[in-house]
């Protein structure tokens, strides 16, 4: 990180904080049965865990595939309903980051989706093949 005038560390704009940093044991699971006992005690069904035994770190990311009128609007319904859920993992002593991503029906990629894959670290002509993916996708299954 680069240093202010004060000495104090500063991120820079291309600085981008990777949420699997820090531990290489991440576990990745897109079934439900096979997620963390507390979220099998909740009604959520996340789409994506990625979990990490070693740091007690989860990121859980849940997609919405709304109307492009109603992006923020599903993202802060969904937003609400994930808060218990993050709550009692944060109680278990779980480092918690829930990502929601919204992907239109008509084939419109949200930032949310830029935003994930940022953290992710994928970056670059890979986010950007990711994007166009999705998007063709989406549009495609709205057919």
């Amino acid at each position: 990180m680069a240093k202010s005038w004060h000495g104090r560390p500063v991120r820079t704009t291309n600085q981008i904080e990777c949420l699997l940093d820090g531990c290489d044991d991440w576990d990745v699971s897109a079934e439900w049965d096979s997620h963390n006992n507390i979220i099998k005690e909740t009604r959520l069904r996340p789409n994506i865990v990625i979990h990490s035994a070693s740091t007690q770190q989860m990121i859980i990311v849940e997609l919405t595939v709304p109307y492009e009128n109603r992006m923020e609007e599903a993202h802060i319904c969904k937003k609400e309903k994930y808060m218990n859920l993050t709550k009692k993992l944060e109680n278990a002593c779980y480092k918690t980051v829930v990502m929601f991503v919204e992907v239109g029906a008509r084939g419109f990629v949200g930032l949310s989706v830029y935003d994930l894959l940022t953290k992710l670290s994928i970056c670059g002509n890979k986010r950007t093949k990711a994007l166009k993916l999705l998007e063709e996708i989406a549009e495609n299954s709205s057919r």
